[in-house]
C-alpha cells in the first residue's frame, strides 16, 4: 500500500499468484469516527480479500463504517462488492451498470441473466447450431459458475444492495472532497471521481496510459463507442493539467498525449473491421469479423474466453459506430445481426 497524497492511499490488486493483471484500489481512512472511503474492490479471490481486510484492521476501519464507490460494474472492480455488503458496507453504484441482465465482462449467475446470454451471444452470432464448439465454451462456464468452482469465481459477480450514484454527487472523507462524474463509453453508466480543489481525476478504466480500454457492450443502438469519442474529448478540455489516476497502470499528468492515443488505435480498427465488411462476398457476424479484424487464434477465437468476449464486444461497438455514420449496413434475421456494405438506396 502506497500513500499517494496525505491520508490517502493506493493498493494494487493481483488476478492471480502471477499478477497477470493488476487494478488500483483507493482508499481514504475517515477522520475520527467519520466514515471510510474504497473506491472499488478488487477481483474476487480470498488473497484479495486478506489483503484488504488486513488493511480495513490496519486503519481500524469497521465494515459498517466503510463506503464503497463503485466505478462500474466488471469483474476487476466489484469482484468483492456483495462480501462488503453482506457486512455492512455502504455499496454505491450508478443504476444504469444494472440496465441489462447479462453482460458480456461479467457473469451473474440467476434466470433472466442465463436467458438474456442466449439473446446477446445469437446477436453477435454465436449459437449453438452455428458454432457449437464456442457455445459450449460459454455453457461449460456457466456450468463452473452455478457450482462455485475456484476458477469461476474470478468470473462472477454476486447481487449486491447499493446506493444510486448520480452525476455531480459529492463524496466528502478525510480532507478530501470528491465529486461524482459521469464516463460513458467503456461501460454506459461508468462513474469515476475529482478532486477539483487539488486537481486530480479518478477516471477508472475511461483513460489509460499504455491500454486502449474495450467500448464494452453487445446491444445495438446504444452508440456507446460515439460516446466514448465525445468523453475523450470533452475530459481532454476540462481537466487539462490535472493529474490522472487510472484504475490499471501508473499515474499521469493530462496533456492529451493519453486520449489522443486511444483515439488513434480505435480509428485504425475502424479502419480495418470497414475494410473486412466492405470486401465481404456476403454479410457477416459480429463473431466471424472479430475474429478476423483480431487475428483469431483458432476458429474457435482465443484460449482464454473472457478474451474472446472482449473482443467481440469491442468489434461490436466498432461495427455499431460504423452503422451509426452510415459506413456499413445491418440486417437481422433470427436474432443474429449481419454486417455488410451499405445498401443501395431506392429511388
Amino acid at each position: 500500500m502506497t500513500e499517494i497524497y496525505p491520508g490517502f492511499f493506493q493498493v494494487q490488486l493481483a488476478s492471480d499468484a502471477k499478477r497477470s493483471s493488476r487494478i488500483n484500489i483507493f482508499l481514504i481512512p475517515g477522520n475520527d469516527s467519520c466514515r471510510s472511503l474504497m473506491v472499488d474492490t478488487g477481483y474476487r479471490t480470498l488473497e484479495n480479500k486478506k489483503i484488504m481486510d488486513e488493511l480495513l484492521v490496519k486503519h481500524r476501519i469497521r465494515y459498517e463504517d466503510l463506503d464503497i464507490f463503485l466505478t462500474h460494474k466488471h469483474h476487476d472492480h466489484t469482484g468483492l462488492a456483495h462480501f462488503y455488503a453482506n457486512r455492512g458496507a455502504r455499496i454505491f453504484m450508478n443504476p444504469e451498470e444494472d440496465r441489462h441482465a447479462y453482460d458480456c465482462l461479467y457473469y451473474n449467475n440467476n434466470p433472466q441473466a442465463l436467458e438474456e446470454q442466449v439473446h446477446v451471444l445469437a446477436t453477435v452470432g454465436v449459437t449453438k447450431s452455428r458454432t457449437p464448439v464456442l457455445w459450449n465454451r460459454f455453457m461449460e462456464l456457466n456450468r463452473q459458475i452455478q457450482q462455485e468452482t475456484k476458477d469461476s469465481m474470478f468470473n462472477e459477480i454476486k447481487n449486491y444492495r447499493y446506493v444510486p450514484i448520480t452525476d455531480g454527487m459529492d463524496f466528502c472523507y478525510g480532507n478530501y472532497r470528491l465529486k461524482a462524474i459521469h464516463l460513458k463509453g467503456h461501460t454506459f453508466g461508468q462513474m469515476g471521481l475529482v478532486d477539483e480543489m487539488h486537481q486530480r481525476v479518478f477516471p477508472a478504466d475511461q483513460l489509460i496510459d499504455g491500454i486502449v480500454p474495450i467500448v464494452a457492450t453487445a446491444y445495438p443502438d446504444e452508440h456507446l463507442l460515439d460516446y466514448y469519442f465525445r468523453s475523450l474529448e470533452s475530459f481532454q478540455k476540462r481537466y487539462a493539467g490535472h493529474m490522472i489516476h487510472p484504475a490499471h497502470n501508473r499515474p499521469y499528468r493530462c496533456d492529451g498525449t493519453v486520449p489522443a492515443r486511444i483515439l488513434s488505435a480505435y480509428r485504425k480498427k475502424l479502419d480495418t473491421i470497414r475494410e473486412i465488411v466492405h470486401a465481404a462476398s456476403r454479410p457477416m457476424t459480429t463473431r466471424e469479423i472479430a475474429f478476423l479484424a483480431y487475428g483469431a487464434e483458432d476458429e474457435y477465437g482465443w484460449k482464454d474466453l473472457i478474451q474472446t468476449k472482449m473482443i467481440i464486444s469491442k468489434t461490436f461497438s466498432c461495427l455499431e459506430y460504423l452503422h451509426d455514420k452510415e459506413e456499413i449496413s445491418r440486417t437481422c434475421k433470427e436474432e443474429i445481426l449481419f454486417w455488410q456494405s451499405p445498401l443501395p438506396s431506392l429511388g
